[in-house]
């Protein structure tokens, strides 16, 4: 179904769709073949009528290490215009297609790591994951990482996290809005699966006209975004879903 890249896999169980990050010896490091698979890994699943939710995650004790620093660090002007450009490809991609998509932190999600927590719309994380944007300690500014952490976590505390580097644990993690939820380690295979579950059992069209409806009104300024929504309502209801749950809601049984 999915093309083969290097250091990436996949798996589709029960209607989720598992992508794994797995080059562990180099921390899930991001070479540009990688951000390019992903992302094209992504749209296919979009448009997969199997796949209901997807969920990204690291092989190993790493989540992700953001991009691999040879990518960018010794390479000429053009080269690195190239390789961030793969990089905002790929965070946009999350927010481009309709179907949610679930970080899954576990150990090291620092830099690029912490960028793709934010881009995907909901993080399970573990309790031990350890998030933090380190550029500025590399001397440089993270601006690719900019735009996603800010989103999820507000402009003043991202640029706290972004002037020290600091890293913060799991739980400020979920305080900060950076994370949806957390879980202990032996809990985490099963609290990850129940949450990605408990979004495939429901109607997938509405999900993903929902997801898309949610990303469409980001930033439009707020009385337009009311009259928007209140225009697409009446299509919502008028599909399959809605008027089987409706039905269904009357009739005191559980839609199918």
């Amino acid at each position: 179904m999915l093309e083969p890249v290097d250091n990436l896999s996949w798996d589709i169980s029960d209607h989720i769709a598992t992508l794994t990050i797995d080059r562990p010896e180099k921390r899930n490091a991001m070479t540009d073949t990688m951000y390019r698979g992903m992302r094209r890994w992504l749209f296919t699943l979009d448009e997969s009528p199997e796949v209901r939710v997807i969920i990204v995650r690291g092989e190993g004790p790493t989540f992700c290490a953001g991009s691999d620093v040879s990518s960018f660090g010794d390479k000429s002007g053009p080269e690195r215009e190239r390789h961030f450009g793969y990089t905002a490809d790929f965070f946009l991609a999350f927010s481009q297609i309709s179907k949610p998509v679930i970080a899954a932190p576990q150990g090291y999600a620092l830099g690029g790591g912490t960028a793709l927590t934010a881009a995907a719309d909901f993080a399970v994380a573990e309790e031990e994951a350890l998030f933090g944007v380190p550029e500025i300690k590399l001397g440089f500014w993270p601006c690719t990482i900019m735009p996603p952490v800010i989103r999820a976590v507000g402009a003043r505390r991202a640029y706290e996290l972004f002037v020290t580097g600091r890293r913060f644990g799991a739980a400020e993690a979920v305080a900060m809005g950076l994370v949806t939820k957390t879980t202990p380690a032996g809990q985490f295979e099963d609290e990850l699966t129940a949450f990605a579950t408990q979004i495939a059992e429901t109607s997938p069209y509405a999900v993903q006209m929902g997801k898309r409806a949610f990303y469409e009104i980001e930033g439009i300024e707020y009385n337009k975004a009311v009259r928007l929504m209140s225009k697409l309502m009446p299509n919502l209801l008028e599909s399959e879903d809605a008027k089987e749950g409706i039905a269904a809601f009357f009739k005191k049984r559980k839609p199918e």
